[in-house]
Order: structure tokens, then C-alpha cells, then sequence
């Protein structure tokens, strides 16, 4: 299952002096965005990639790029890339001999077009003293209230160490094989799937109840810190339309973001 973290949307727009036939919101180029995500301990398979929309075009996504080439390079080494089965853009590392761990500097590198699209991250720290109040969550039989009210059977909160300026999300991820879904009169929940990912935030907590969760049975928990580049995209991704400044990249020769958790 693919990681689904805020989608980027780049915009071109083009100062254009004196006269001229061209669309002043018309790319002049095709340039690649890598929307590239690799995580601590994980394997590779949240890296894609896509062409630009042009401001003003009638299409809500991007068309997605399945013929560049694609690898990763950590200390000299490189890992090539495959395409993820579909016409999603999606590349993977197909092999187990490529471990992402702390501190490590991975550099993507994509050939298309004649062109080269590169960029950078360093693996950041794990979030520190990570904790959970409880290791059972208890489902009621009826609900009153938002979220099962204020029990502490029914909600769970895991806390770790507040860091100034840094972000961290939560993922909690049902890893039976074929689980009980939860069914209870007047309880509406946004059906998250089989995966709940919570929104970046500067905090140190975050409370898991009935409202996060869709399923019965065991599941798994993480927090991730957020890399630097991806918090400086994150935090940046409101801005005034008026503006219509391009959203931040660390993306040499194209747009996007490459990052790591």
C-alpha cells in the first residue's frame, strides 16, 4: 500500500515582456516532478514521478512519466529502479540489499528526455522516547459522544520527545491477514482503510481512538520525524493565490521534492 502524504501541485507561470503569440501560463519545457519518499528501515516504493500541468489546464492530475530511468545512490552505490505495476508513475527498488537507516545521504538521479533530474536527503533521527499509554484499545457496544468519550480503554495516546521546529506524523496500520471490520450503530468514521496517517505537526502526542480505526484485531504503530525539506514544503504549501509563487523543491533540473522519515 502506497503512503499517501500531501500531493505536491506545481505550478509554472511565465513573465513574459513585450509582444508575444505564446500563453504567458504555458511551461516552456516539460520539467519532471519527483514526488520521492524513502523511509528508515522500510523498503523503496514511494517514489513518483510526473509530468507539469501548465496554470490554467482543464486536467486535475498529472500525467504520470513510466520511461525515465530511475536509481538511487548511497555511498557510490547504485540501485536502479523499477516500474510499479499500472500507469501510476510509481517506481520501486525491487532488491533487500538496499537499507535505509539513520543519518544515511541518499541521492536520487532520473534520466528522461536527454535530461538529468537529481536531488538530495540525509536520513534524519528517529523520534526519542516514544511511549504508549495502553496496548489494548476496548470497543464499546454503543457510542456516546465523539470518538467514545474520555475512557481511557477507549482511546490511546503514545507521546515521545518534543523537539523545537520539527515535525512528526503517526501511522497505525491493521497487519491482520483478514480482519473483523467495526460496526457499531452511530459510530461514522472516514474510513481510513487498512492504514490511519495522521497530519505533520510540531507536537509530542497524538490520541488514537475508534475514530482512527476501522478494523479489528492487532495493529502496528509508528512515528516518523519529517525531514527538513519535506517540513519546509509542508509549511509552505498555503499560500496566497495572488502570489502564485512555485511551491519549494530541492529538485536540481526539475520540481518535486525528494525526502526521507
Amino acid at each position: 500500500m502506497k503512503k499517501i502524504l500531501p500531493i505536491l501541485i506545481t505550478i509554472l507561470f511565465f513573465f513574459v515582456l513585450g509582444c508575444t503569440d505564446e500563453s504567458p501560463i504555458a511551461p516552456e519545457s516539460d520539467l519532471i516532478v519527483i514526488r520521492g519518499y524513502i523511509y528508515a528501515g522500510e523498503p523503496v516504493s514511494d517514489i513518483q514521478l510526473t509530468h507539469t500541468l501548465a496554470l490554467g489546464s482543464e486536467e486535475t492530475t498529472a500525467p504520470p512519466v513510466n520511461d525515465a530511468v530511475v536509481y538511487l545512490l548511497k555511498e557510490g552505490q547504485r540501485y536502479d529502479l523499477v516500474l510499479s505495476p499500472g500507469d501510476s508513475g510509481y517506481y520501486f527498488y525491487p532488491g533487500n540489499d538496499l537499507i535505509i537507516a539513520e543519518n544515511d545521504e541518499i541521492e536520487i538521479r532520473v534520466e528522461y528526455g536527454g535530461n538529468l533530474v537529481t536531488g538530495n536527503t540525509i536520513v534524519p533521527a528517529p523520534p526519542k522516547d516514544v511511549e504508549i499509554s495502553e496496548n489494548t484499545l476496548y470497543v464499546p457496544e454503543e457510542i456516546m459522544g465523539f470518538g467514545g468519550g474520555q475512557d481511557s480503554t477507549r482511546s490511546l495516546t503514545v507521546t515521545w520527545q518534543q523537539e523545537e521546529s520539527a515535525l512528526f506524523y503517526v501511522t497505525v496500520e491493521n497487519v491482520e491477514t483478514n480482519p473483523d471490520t467495526i460496526e457499531i450503530a452511530g459510530f461514522f468514521n472516514a474510513r481510513n482503510g487498512m492504514r490511519f496517517i495522521s497530519i505533520p505537526r510540531n507536537v509530542n502526542e497524538y490520541r488514537i481512538n475508534l475514530m482512527t480505526l476501522n478494523f479489528y484485531g492487532k495493529h502496528l504503530l509508528k512515528v516518523y520525524r519529517v525531514n527538513q525539506e519535506y517540513a519546509d514544503l509542508y509549511q509552505s504549501r498555503m499560500q496566497d493565490t495572488r502570489d502564485l509563487n512555485e511551491p519549494l523543491t530541492n529538485i536540481e533540473n526539475g520540481l518535486g521534492v525528494f525526502s526521507a522519515f
